[in-house]
């Protein structure tokens, strides 16, 4: 199993604190870093080839990172200014290309526990859900007969299962037609600008993916006030 962790984004909405540094260096509780507390994650649960993709203040994310665990794979998205995170997924074929893997955003503070539960989960295709929740700025899950028929941001509450926390399971074969679906995106159609989710949603026909029950405690951090939030809920 590897992984793979999107940290190009700009994290403008953290402003002031992203002029100095990227989103996922943003301390959260006892001077832990979002991407600090994933790669301890991954570590602690024994997915030891981390790939991450760098973009925003990346002379300062780089050096970082290597602190944290000096084999970790870092791979640049230059254009991140004029991309997001689907472009940034795609930098990381070769790297994860016939491989299960662990795909998550590097804006998203979880428990340990919370990766060591999907982890485990006999379904080779998975998405940690936080279910019966719904959250307008979160990514949402449709469930029909037992498998995830579409994720998006625009899925109204009464069709939800409940909120995606933006980490995923891939097994090789739905890892493949992943990259394939980002792929076309961005280089048959030029799309660049578009969510990681967009392909992922776009496969569920295809693939058998589940909803994994969410274990444990999970905060998605865009804003001055989901830091604040995040820290109250972990501080406990």
């Amino acid at each position: 199993m590897k992984a793979l962790i999107l940290a190009a984004g700009l994290g403008t909405r953290l402003a002031p604190i992203t002029d100095s540094y990227p989103k996922c260096m943003t301390a959260v509780v006892n001077g832990i870093t979002i991407i600090e507390q994933q790669i301890k994650s991954l570590l602690a649960n024994n997915i030891k080839d981390i790939t991450v993709i760098v973009g925003y203040k990346s002379d300062i994310l780089i050096p970082y990172l290597k602190t944290l665990y000096k084999d970790i794979n870092i791979i640049e998205n230059k254009d991140f200014q004029n991309t997001n995170n689907m472009y940034s997924a795609f930098l990381g074929y070769k790297n994860l290309k016939d491989s299960d893997f662990i795909m998550m955003n590097a804006d998203v503070f979880f428990d340990s526990k919370t990766l060591k539960s999907l982890i485990d989960d006999v379904n080779s295709d998975a998405i940690v859900t936080d279910i019966g929740t719904w959250n307008e700025e979160s990514m949402k899950v449709v469930e029909a007969n037992g498998k995830l028929i579409k994720i998006s941001k625009q899925i109204d509450k009464k069709d939800a299962l409940g909120c995606s926390i933006d980490v995923y399971k891939f097994s090789k074969t739905a890892g493949n037609r992943f990259f394939e679906q980002c792929n076309s995106y961005i280089y048959d159609k030029g799309e660049l600008k578009l969510w990681s989710e967009v392909a992922l949603s776009d496969i569920l026909k295809y693939c058998n993916f589940k909803a994994s029950k969410l274990n444990g405690r999970w905060y998605e951090i865009d804003t001055h006030e989901d830091l604040a939030k995040a820290r109250e809920l972990f501080i406990k």
